[in-house]
């Protein structure tokens, strides 16, 4: 077992690699990984070498598997305010992958379940393994989708769609996934890493600055009204006018030559 539940490495330029790292358990959710996930997200985002950031599990059999039944943050004896609590360290992990501006491409090999789902549905881009299975299986236990579920599924997918798997509790595997519009594309499980590396690599050649906030805009989307959107679009436009990185583009485009951004 790893002294930590979360492994970080850096396999490009830009790029960080996030790894759940609890392959006994198939990387379930106990409190340490929840914290621990939250902890190193946040701390790379606010590094700014870091534009891209991969999210996998260790191991081939599981992305993240859901709750650790063996060490649960929640548990029906709690009183109200417990319960919220320990159920607000899973709406976290959600909370957090939305809100950071550094874009998230989820690597999902193996089994993305219950709370492993709303993880990766989290994601801004998500490419599987044909051995993947995503599914939202709270309904298997008796639960709703608690930490967030319901919200993400319904925006990628419709509110059919999202009715059906989430009333049913149905596994979504491999190519299914991408004809779902879960997933961008699905690779053999050796290509699983490769392929999301070359993704977030492909984003790290943007402006920073512009990209992040373009994720800020299209996750509120759903949330705020056209006055608002245009409100909050005129202010990151405004930002995005006064960077080093708006200059380089300008000066990249009337030179007919690529731009080399670095974030300021």
């Amino acid at each position: 077992m790893s002294e930590t539940p979360v492994q970080t490495a850096y396999p490009r330029d830009h790029v960080a690699r996030v790894t759940l790292d609890r392959p006994e358990t198939m990387n379930a959710y106990d409190e340490t990984l929840l914290r621990t996930l939250v902890e190193r997200l946040e701390a790379l985002d606010s590094d700014d070498e870091i534009r891209a950031i991969v999210l996998t599990g260790a191991g081939d059999r599981a992305f993240c598997s859901g709750i650790d039944l063996e060490d649960m943050p929640v548990t029906p004896e709690m009183g109200f305010a417990e319960y919220e609590a320990g159920l607000g360290l899973f709406q976290d992990v959600v909370r957090t992958l939305r809100t950071i501006e550094t874009p998230v491409i989820g690597a999902i090999d193996g089994y993305a379940l219950g709370a492993g789902c709303d993880t990766a549905l989290a994601c801004d881009v998500r490419i599987v393994s044909e051995t993947a299975a995503i599914g939202e299986t709270f309904i298997d236990v008796g639960f709703v989708p608690g930490d967030g579920g319901a919200y993400l599924l319904s925006r990628l997918i419709g509110e059919a769609r999202a009715k059906e798997l989430i009333f049913t509790g149905r596994h979504l595997e491999g190519e299914e996934i991408v004809e779902w519009d879960l997933a961008r594309e699905c690779v053999p499980s050796e290509e699983l890493l490769e392929t999301a590396e070359s993704v977030a690599a492909e984003l790290t050649t943007q402006p920073p600055v512009a990209l992040g906030l373009s994720k800020t805009l299209i996750n509120e989307s759903a949330d705020v009204d056209l006055e608002t959107a245009f409100e909050h679009a005129t202010r990151a436009q405004r930002i995005c006018a006064q960077t080093d990185d708006h200059e380089e583009a300008v000066a990249a485009f009337n030179s007919d030559r690529d731009p080399e951004f670095t974030g300021e």
